[in-house]
């Protein structure tokens, strides 16, 4: 058993992702961010790319662009007591500080965070239990008053204040303000079809945002689906989040993936109304 590190994400984008396609939805996370890499994003950080290798087939992927939590591959069936430590010890001496957080398929972070917590002695914090969906036929949203659009730079002020609203409904604090203008900045300058954003309007007026970001090879991650207080349960964000996923599967991808929190059950319960099926649970926890 060997763990292999890449400094050229293209050369490690060839190598894992025969295997991380294996599971596309379990790994959307890690293949999305990987194609963003590639495609210039995370051009201030030097990103963590190993993978193990063991009688010369792949078993397990992580990367890691700091100041985030690593990224763990899928894996059925779980992996190894050894391959965990092996990965574990290759964390903690290539990254040391930066090495703040692991998020990954629940079966298999479980054991990686019970050897963390034993050989540190410190207790690794929750931050989000997650479920991750898949959708390859929308389900129409009928009785909705309204229609989509994609937004242009006259969104921006807009853009800002609904991300940082997603942020404090989603991790349950305020974001950094210059983050929220990052995020912003991104999603209206990026190629459309690796990132982009749509928002809901009735009568001319935004009432709810859906993004998408993140390509895999066959599929794109939903994300940033936000509705202000004030327009809820009106059914605005299932319509904005169908109408993305249609126009996504209009430009060619096979399927979509989104991730939810499964403290909240209005979203688990709107995104199979629109066609979403759930395929594994995801724990991201920090030190």
């Amino acid at each position: 058993m060997e763990i292999v590190h890449f400094d050229a994400p293209l050369e490690f984008q060839e190598q894992a992702q025969p295997y991380l396609v294996r599971w596309e939805a379990e790994n959307n996370l890690l293949l999305g961010i990987l194609a963003g890499i590639i495609g210039g994003e995370y051009r201030d950080i030097k990103p963590y790319l190993s993978m193990i290798v063991d009688e010369g087939k792949v078993q397990t992927a992580a990367l890691c662009t700091p100041p985030f939590p690593v990224l763990i591959s899928y894996q059925n069936p779980a992996p190894k007591p050894a391959l965990l430590q092996v990965l574990l010890d290759d964390l903690l001496s290539w990254l040391g500080d930066d090495f703040c957080g692991l998020s990954g398929n629940k079966e298999y972070i479980t054991p990686l965070i019970d050897l963390w917590q034993a050989f540190t002695g410190k207790e690794a914090s929750l931050e989000m239990a997650l479920r991750i969906y898949k959708l390859d036929q929308v389900e129409p949203v009928r009785g909705v008053e309204g229609q989509s659009r994609l937004v242009d730079e006259s969104d921006r002020d807009l853009l800002i204040d609904w991300y940082a609203g997603f942020h404090r409904d989603s991790m349950g604090n305020d974001p950094n303000p210059t983050h929220v203008r990052k995020q912003v900045k991104t999603y209206l300058e990026a190629d459309p079809r690796m990132r982009g954003m749509m928002i809901w309007e009735v009568g001319g007026i935004p009432v709810s945002m859906a993004g998408y970001a993140g390509p895999t090879p066959h599929g794109i991650r939903v994300g940033a689906v936000y509705t202000p207080p004030e327009q809820r349960r009106k059914g605005y964000a299932s319509a904005c989040a169908a109408s993305v996923s249609q126009h996504l599967l209009d430009q060619g991808f096979q399927f979509c993936f989104l991730f939810t929190d499964l403290m909240n059950p209005t979203s688990n319960h709107i995104y199979q109304q629109i066609g979403y099926r759930p395929v594994c649970d995801v724990d991201r926890y920090i030190f």
